[in-house]
Order: C-alpha cells, then structure tokens, then sequence
C-alpha cells in the first residue's frame, strides 16, 4: 500500500510538471535554407584603436539588420591572457533591425589590449562577425 501510494504520488507529480495550454506545442524552427543573406552589422563604439583609461566604461553600440534576425553575442577580451571579461548574448528572432548596447568598466593596472567582438546570426545560419581593437591604460 505505501509503495502503491507513492507510485501514484510520482505519476501525479509527472503529469503536473507540463507545460500546460493544452496541445502540445510544436518545435521552433530556426533553419531557413531559402535565407542567403548576411546580416549587416555597424560598430558605432568603440572605434578601432581607441585609448580608454583604466576604471573606464567601454559602450559597445551599433545595429544589426537582416530580413530574418536569430541571434548574436558581443564580447569584450583581454588579448593577453584571453580571459574574457564580459559576454553577452542575444537571441532576436525575425526582427529586420536590433541597436545593441552593452557596458564593461574595466579596470588594469598595466597597459593592456583587448578585442571587442560583435557577432550575429539569421534563421539562415549567416554568421556576420566584426572586431574592434581597444587599449585600456592605467
């Protein structure tokens, strides 16, 4: 009896866990093999080769447009050590425009140069990656 009752008790539990609403949802489909068009990608900043002092706020602006958006990551590196001091990641599904933004103060005690990567992706699977330079002094 009391193995029986927790068997139910973990069927219950089971079926509670649903999503729920009803039919089941279908999968997302993100592949678009018709999609032969590169996202187009603008850094506004930083620009290539710029000097920040350290303790700085680098803004990581632009846009991206293509006629299937999916998704994308900025990212900023320290070229020494490869650490990667921030990242971010989008996911923007089927809009034509998207203006990102991100900030990173970052803080050194040497010179030090870092790679700002901007990355995006359609439904296609087009991948446009961009990168910037930047020198963050102390």
């Amino acid at each position: 009896m009391k193995y029986c009752l927790l068997y139910c008790l973990l069927i219950f539990t089971g079926f509670s866990c649903t999503k729920g609403g009803g039919a089941e949802e279908a999968p997302h489909a993100t592949f678009d093999p018709t999609d032969k068009t590169y996202p187009e990608v603008t850094i506004n900043t930083p620009t290539d080769n710029q000097v920040y002092n350290s303790g700085s706020v680098i803004e990581v602006t632009g846009n991206v447009s293509d006629n299937s958006l999916f998704q994308g990551s900025i990212s900023i590196r320290n070229d020494a050590n490869g650490l990667v001091v921030k990242d971010q990641a989008y996911e923007i599904h089927y809009i034509p425009s998207y203006n990102f933004s991100l900030s990173c103060p970052i803080t050194v005690t040497t010179p030090t140069d870092f790679t700002v990567s901007v990355k995006f992706e359609d439904h296609g699977f087009n991948v446009t990656a961009k990168t910037v330079k930047i020198k963050v002094n102390p």
